[in-house]
């Protein structure tokens, strides 16, 4: 869009031999105008009436010819309007005032014709006109004609052309009713004339406020036309037409009040460029044509007939793939380039031999092994279990049909080595006494907790190396911000000295020295830098945040699977164990170590220490301390089994 420029305001006062030269004053500049009026002293002696008023405009036109009318006001519009910008003339005043002889001039004398060509005079036809005693031939509507303007350039491509137009709108008078004189139909039309120059007005007023968010451009028919002149994609031009008379004097104010309201709208021109669509298919594939006779010309000089340019069939991709095929077998010693379609088809065929053949591999491994997941912990632990792998997760002794075993062997089971035993918290004696936490986590890492830890580790160092990544992207995408201000700064220190020294133009383009070219294409170049490194930087943060979550799942797993480990080896008393070996009703994990504490109590033992301390004080007690602990036993049988049938309904 372009920039937002204010509505140029004119005003031209009719010529007449009863000038108020007392009443109506012109600023020196041609700008300004100033208007007095005389006290009303029938007010009495306190009078607060405003006899003064100036009013600032673009320019003041007076005794004016309609040549000097044209070059002021609408040559410029008009000049505008070939290279692409919208523009709207508009004539506003009180009836009689010269709006309609502004806009089309008369007809009598070719030097008195108006802004609109003689072309457009057959618009007139149509407009209906009436006398009252303002105006003998008064224009009873208003009049909007419109010049639609296409231009193509002769020099420049003919896909792209401008399109543009331009309203040139004579309102109807702005009178008050009881001047006019006007009885039956034509009071009625004056109404309607009013009414909707009030509706104008407002329209104008909404859009000088920069509050308002609306603009009532519906309410009349006049508004909703002129809704792209008014505040749009336009240059906009107003004529205010007036009086010089004292005796209009009231209404010239009302018209001068509505050219300064006008003054402060602003509109946002720009080109309106558009495409064809059509012609430019046409273009392009004429240019294709040309380009493919280029190339045959350029292929018969080097002695390549053969080659096409067109896309490739079955056939063709078929034979790339052969020659990809036996070049990898080695039969074919090169495959020779054609084109860049050819060299594409190439590397495509590239990826179709090697994905069949890892799907090959795969399918002839899953026909003799048992592939595991890596990432499938549960699985890996089974198989370490059942002994079906080594340490470092290698399967030993699988048969191959031969009779012998594949695979890699444990250290400590090759020849001719004495196997070195590395004595484990599970290997000695069970300590009465658990140990720490923190020592025998360092052992279950080394053992049991072998993989899980060094998936963690490998997880841990990825999102370290990503994060050292993402810091050394900072620092550069930081780098290259402050290198950007800096040559914004030289560069607007250059466009102020180059303002200050007068810029200059050569057929409509910027003249530019040397030095700010070169900030202009560092600026360029710098830009795209910063917006490949943060896209990079983005990049990172996605895989920084998926690592982490990573490594969050394996500290938890390796955790869990620790206080598991912890339990069944110093925890859980001993013969409470074959309950959560593999293949039982109870899971590791599943009940909580104290409960199956409680499971593990020794009645006996209870007995024994009984016997020991009350037999000497009564002999004859052990058949009621008998009855006693069996009633015991029985109790606690009854509760551990609702226990555990409690937990597994859990």
């Amino acid at each position: 869009m372009g920039t937002r420029k204010k509505v140029h305001a004119f005003v031209r006062v009719k010529p007449t031999d009863d000038f108020a030269h007392d009443m109506i004053k012109y600023g020196d500049d041609s700008k300004s105008i100033d208007i007095h009026l005389k006290k009303d002293t029938r007010r009495g002696v306190v009078n607060n009436q405003q006899t003064n008023w100036s009013f600032k405009l673009d320019g003041v036109l007076h005794d004016a010819s309609q040549d000097l009318v044209y070059e002021t006001v609408a040559k410029d519009v008009v000049s505008q309007a070939l290279d692409g910008y919208n523009g709207t003339i508009m004539c506003y005043g009180q009836t009689g005032a010269g709006k309609t002889y502004t806009m089309t001039g008369a007809t009598e004398n070719y030097k008195h014709r108006g802004i609109l060509p003689r072309a457009l005079q057959q618009g007139e036809t149509n407009r209906i006109i009436a006398s009252h005693t303002m105006n003998k031939n008064s224009s009873r509507s208003h009049c909007i004609f419109t010049i639609y303007v296409e231009a193509h350039s002769r020099t420049l491509s003919d896909e792209k052309y401008i399109t543009s137009k331009i309203n040139l709108v004579d309102l109807a008078g702005s009178e008050r009713l009881g001047k006019s004189g006007s009885e039956g139909r034509v009071l009625k039309e004056a109404t309607y004339i009013n009414k909707s120059l009030s509706f104008l007005e407002q329209a104008i007023i909404a859009l000088g406020d920069q509050k308002r968010d609306h603009i009532p451009f519906r309410q009349c028919k006049l508004t909703h036309a002129l809704k792209d002149s008014l505040g749009g994609n336009c240059n906009m031009v107003l004529v205010t037409n007036i009086y010089g008379e004292a005796t209009q004097l009231e209404e010239t104010l009302s018209s001068l009040r509505f050219a300064s309201r006008m003054k402060l709208v602003t509109t946002e021109p720009a080109i309106n460029e558009k495409y064809d669509a059509e012609r430019m298919v046409k273009n392009l594939e004429k240019e294709l044509a040309l380009l493919k006779q280029e190339l045959a010309i350029h292929d018969s000089l080097a002695n390549r007939t053969l080659v096409t340019y067109d896309p490739m069939d079955e056939i063709q991709i078929a034979e790339i793939n052969s020659q990809v095929r036996r070049y990898l077998e080695g039969t074919l010693d090169e495959i020779d380039i054609i084109n860049l379609r050819q060299i594409q088809e190439v590397f495509n065929q590239f990826r179709v031999v090697l994905n069949q053949q890892e799907q090959e591999v795969e399918s002839a491994l899953r026909r003799k092994y048992t592939l595991i997941d890596k990432n499938d912990f549960a699985a890996i632990a089974a198989v370490q279990k059942a002994g079906i792998t080594d340490v470092d997760g290698h399967l030993v002794g699988e048969p191959d049909g031969q009779g012998f075993g594949l695979g890699v062997a444990p250290f400590s089971s090759k020849p001719g080595k004495k196997a070195k035993s590395r004595k484990t918290f599970k290997d000695q004696v069970r300590p009465s006494t658990p140990p720490p936490k923190p020592v025998a986590f360092e052992e279950f890492k080394n053992e049991r907790g072998s993989e899980i830890n060094r998936i963690f580790k490998e997880n841990k160092s990825i999102l370290n190396e990503r994060r050292k990544k993402a810091s050394e992207t900072t620092q550069r995408i930081n780098a290259i911000k402050r290198e950007i201000d800096v040559t914004k700064e030289a560069l607007n220190f250059q466009k102020s000295l180059r303002e200050k020294q007068g810029e200059y133009e050569n057929k409509g383009l910027m003249i530019i020295d040397e030095e700010e070219f070169l900030l202009i294409l560092k600026l360029k170049d710098l830009k795209k830098q910063y917006r490949s490194e943060y896209q990079d930087l983005r990049d990172l943060r996605a895989e920084i945040q998926y690592c982490q979550h990573l490594v969050d799942q394996c500290r938890h797993r390796l955790l869990t699977e620790f206080d598991i480990w912890y339990n069944e080896s110093f925890v859980i008393p001993e013969d409470m164990q074959v309950a959560l070996k593999p293949g039982s009703s109870i899971r590791p994990g599943m009940v909580p170590a104290s409960r199956i504490v409680s499971l593990g109590e020794d009645d006996q033992d209870k007995f024994s220490q009984l016997q020991q301390m009350m037999l000497p004080e009564g002999p004859d007690s052990i058949s009621f301390y008998n009855a006693k602990v069996k009633t015991e036993q029985k109790h606690n049988y009854l509760k551990t089994m609702i226990g555990l049938q409690q937990t597994h309904r859990k």
